[in-house]
């Protein structure tokens, strides 16, 4: 049993089915999703933190939102409005601002990076003025995504990139320094997994479940075709060539949050598109030593990351309190060179 063996991948055959087969309209369709409209305090730095920016509803049949504005962010019930959160603004906008000052304070040499909505260009202004750089895109997003992926641009540049929700503002400096370590240990990316937590995924240990990457909690030291991949891994889902489905023997597993352009979709389009070629490039796995919902699907990831490049590593951290007799410091391990 192998990695490939249960996993959808996303191939090079079918990249290059996108180039080969998709239309002109097609294909700008899928740049749309990821157009840029305007650059604002452009900063030149060797490593950004990079976010997404946006208002949608988050799963497929949920009704659109209106035109956003503070006022409705704020108290989007009082007008009619059902969201994941009762106050959007003070859950989204505001620890943007506060993680931006924070960050010019503790790592003026970085710079915070917003993919920005199109709708919510009327922050420009307040964005720009606590230090961010914006990104405007040209889409709205149409649901969570493409507005969850918009982020993933940062890692078409040289340097390094850090990806963070506004929600991680407390755990920014901690990511950071992640991807401050892998750079220098010669990795290409470094990564939390994580399991979802639908009852059939942890009773069952479906691997369906089992995401090697939180989008949120994750950091590249190495360029990578974010944009091609983006678009082109869209159009096959679309198109039912990548099937959102695991294998096991003549059995098949759904991937819950598989659907353009719900919720997880940026999670599955890390899953089976990008840790496929991160994974030849080196990459350290950050887990918890109270972690204990990572299963055997965990232990087959470590296995193919491992052969796809011996140099890959997990390092644990967390409490060491919590488990007497070990040392206070992150332990890091390669798996090639257990004894």
């Amino acid at each position: 049993m192998s990695w490939t063996e249960i996993f959808p991948i996303f191939d090079d055959d079918m990249l290059e089915r996108y180039q080969m087969e998709a239309s002109e309209r097609e294909k700008t369709a899928m740049a749309d999703h990821f157009a840029v409209e305007g650059i604002y305090n452009e900063k030149k730095v060797g490593h950004v933190v990079a976010t997404s920016l946006f208002w949608k509803p988050a799963c497929l049949g949920e009704v659109d939102f209106p035109t956003p504005s503070k006022a409705v962010m704020e108290n989007p019930g009082k007008h009619g409005l059902s969201s994941r959160f009762k106050n959007p603004w003070k859950h989204y906008v505001e620890p943007v601002f506060e993680a931006t000052r924070h960050l010019a304070t503790i790592r003026p040499d970085l710079v915070y990076r917003v993919y920005l909505a199109n709708d919510l260009s009327f922050l420009i202004p307040e964005l720009v003025e606590v230090g961010c750089e914006v990104y405007l895109m040209k889409s709205s997003s149409l649901l969570h995504n493409p507005g969850a992926m918009w982020r993933f641009l940062a890692m078409e540049e040289e340097g390094l990139v850090t990806m963070s929700d506004s929600d991680r503002a407390g755990e920014m400096l901690h990511d950071i320094e992640r991807t401050e370590l892998v750079a220098e240990g010669g990795l290409g990316f470094w990564r939390r997994p994580y399991r979802w937590g639908t009852s059939e995924c942890k009773d069952l240990g479906s691997p369906g479940g089992y995401h090697p990457y939180d989008a949120a909690v994750m950091g590249s030291a190495k360029p990578f075709p974010m944009r091609l991949l983006c678009e082109s891994f869209i159009w096959s889902c679309q198109k039912g060539i990548l099937k959102n489905e695991c294998r096991i023997g003549d059995r098949r597993v759904p991937i819950p949050g598989s659907e353009w352009p719900g919720f997880g979709f940026d999670e599955w389009f890390l899953n089976a598109a990008f840790h496929p070629r991160a994974a030849f490039e080196g990459v350290m796995t950050f887990v918890n030593w109270r972690a204990t919902d990572l299963n055997q699907w965990f232990a087959l990831d470590i296995e193919y990351c491992t052969w796809a490049n011996p140099k890959s590593e997990i390092m644990f951290w967390g409490d060491p309190n919590e488990i007497p007799g070990e040392d206070s410091n992150p332990v890091s391990v390669n798996p090639n060179k257990l004894d």
